[in-house]
């Protein structure tokens, strides 16, 4: 499972004892909750957001960069900022099944993934001609409406049972 942290969440002290209580209150792993780190908090204060990420991945969590390509600090922060996931904005996606540049954008964002040994995450599929093209393209995660919509979390919890 994957939960968004934003900049303010970076910005707490406590921040990752507060994750530390919530998955032993749930009973899982560090490892069983992905966080996402949002396009906001690249552009913070990079020291502290690198050390909060240094400390989260020690604990065993694992760091998902969101939104990859949709503002100007993503590039800069893949040389720094220890990551395991490379999300790519659906604004890449929207197109890539009619638009030989988005085509080609998402195969060098495949070839950075690859060279960073992190697998890629296409996010807001929505299409199943997005699908096969990503698919096409080597892209192994997808996510979006295409596969389901959102659900309330009653309706999760009687899915997972």
């Amino acid at each position: 499972m994957s939960v968004n942290v934003s900049r303010i969440d970076i910005q707490d002290d406590g921040i990752v004892e507060n994750f530390l209580e919530i998955v032993s209150d749930a009973g899982i792993e560090p490892a069983d909750l992905h966080l996402e780190i949002t396009e906001s908090a690249y552009a913070s204060d990079t020291h502290q957001l690198v050390d909060v990420v240094e400390r989260f991945r020690e604990k065993g969590f694992r760091i998902e960069m969101d939104d990859f390509g949709s503002g100007y600090s993503s590039l800069n922060m893949l040389t720094s900022l220890p990551i395991d996931v490379l999300k790519v904005d659906m604004r890449f996606v929207s197109g890539v099944h009619e638009d030989k540049k988005n085509q080609r954008m998402m195969e060098l964002i495949m070839d950075i993934a690859e060279f960073l040994d992190v697998p890629v995450v296409a996010e807001g599929v929505e299409e199943e001609d997005q699908y096969r093209t990503l698919k096409s393209l080597g892209c192994q995660m997808i996510q979006g409406f295409y596969f389901a919509k959102p659900i309330s979390a009653e309706d999760f919890e009687k899915l997972i049972k």
